[in-house]
Order: structure tokens, then C-alpha cells, then sequence
């Protein structure tokens, strides 16, 4: 996987269980966008993309050189994590990251998706499912069988949205999540 990511997904469903059977019945992506492994020469757009993505989920994010900093460190290592982008033309209008986890519980590693972001002009343009199915076989790829996401706070006003979007994408409801920052 050197850099692209199949986005053919009309394999029949038995060929592929993990996957959800909604996700396996809808296309790639919407008109014109190529789904793909970020590249080195991406880490300012992927950067910039996250970054838009806080501002919108709270109004706050970290500067975008810090950002960038770490795009191009999990972009170079792939055994941290994925980032995916969904481009048109050079323009890119959709990212995805992931890490890879290992947890007892599991047992094994799992994908946690990080941060989904497709251009507001963009959205309801299969963009974001095409950006969760090129996760979904590049984990199988490496045999990580489950996929997992934090959803936004309780105040974030598209919270429902966001619920459904990954509901009709196989994602079933885990539990609410916490955090306590450190520094």
C-alpha cells in the first residue's frame, strides 16, 4: 500500500465480513474525488483541515505549525496511525486519521478515528464514506477488525448529525468517553 488506497468496493459482502453491509452497498466517493494515503508534501492541508474541524467542533485549536508538526510525524510513520484524504484534482476536501491501538480488551489492535473532516461544500457528497471504507480496508489489511470513534461534546450543535452519519455507516453506540488533560 504504497501511497494510494483501493477505493474499488464491489467485492461481493461474503469476501469481505467486517465490513458493514450499508457500507458495502454505497460508492467510493462522490464525483471526482480520489481517495488516498496523505503524503509528506500534504501535512499543511491535512493541518489546515484539522484545524478547521476543532474551530467548527469548539471554537479553539492548537496553532497550525504544532499541527502540521504532528501530521508529518503520523503521515511518516505508519505504524502510529493512518491519515487518508479524499482529493479533487490537487485540492483536497476530505481527511481522515486514525491511530492504531492495542488493548487487552479488544483483544488485538483497533482503528480510533481521530478526526473526520470533509469541506463544508462538500458534505453529503459520500466523501466521509469514502474516507471510512478506505479505512475499513486498509485495517483489515493489516488485520485490525474494529473500528472505533469518539463523538463531539453534548454542546456541539451537529452532535445528532454526526451520530447518524456513522450509525448508517455500521457504527453501533459504545459509551460516552472522557478526558483529563495533563499539561
Amino acid at each position: 500500500m504504497e501511497g494510494s488506497v483501493s477505493t474499488d468496493h464491489r467485492r461481493p459482502a461474503a469476501q469481505s465480513p467486517a465490513r458493514p453491509a450499508a457500507a458495502q452497498r454505497q460508492p467510493a466517493a462522490g464525483p471526482g474525488a480520489t481517495i488516498r494515503l496523505a503524503r509528506v508534501e500534504d501535512a499543511a492541508a491535512v493541518a489546515g483541515a484539522v484545524r478547521e474541524l476543532l474551530l467548527e467542533l469548539s471554537g479553539q485549536a492548537p496553532p497550525p505549525q504544532a499541527l502540521e508538526r504532528v501530521a508529518r510525524a503520523v503521515i511518516d510513520d505508519p505504524g502510529a496511525g493512518a491519515v487518508l484524504v479524499a482529493a479533487e484534482e490537487e485540492r483536497i476536501v476530505g481527511v481522515l486519521t486514525a491511530s492504531w491501538q492495542l488493548a487487552i480488551h479488544v483483544p488485538g489492535r483497533y482503528a480510533l478515528i481521530q478526526d473526520l473532516w470533509v469541506a463544508r461544500e462538500r458534505r453529503s457528497a459520500a466523501i466521509g464514506r469514502a474516507l471510512l471504507l478506505a479505512l475499513f480496508d486498509l485495517a483489515l489489511e493489516r488485520e485490525i477488525v474494529r473500528v472505533e470513534v469518539g463523538l463531539p461534546s453534548e454542546r456541539f450543535a451537529g452532535l445528532a448529525a454526526t451520530a447518524r452519519f456513522y450509525e448508517s455507516n455500521g457504527f453501533s453506540q459504545l459509551g460516552p468517553r472522557m478526558r483529563q488533560m495533563l499539561l
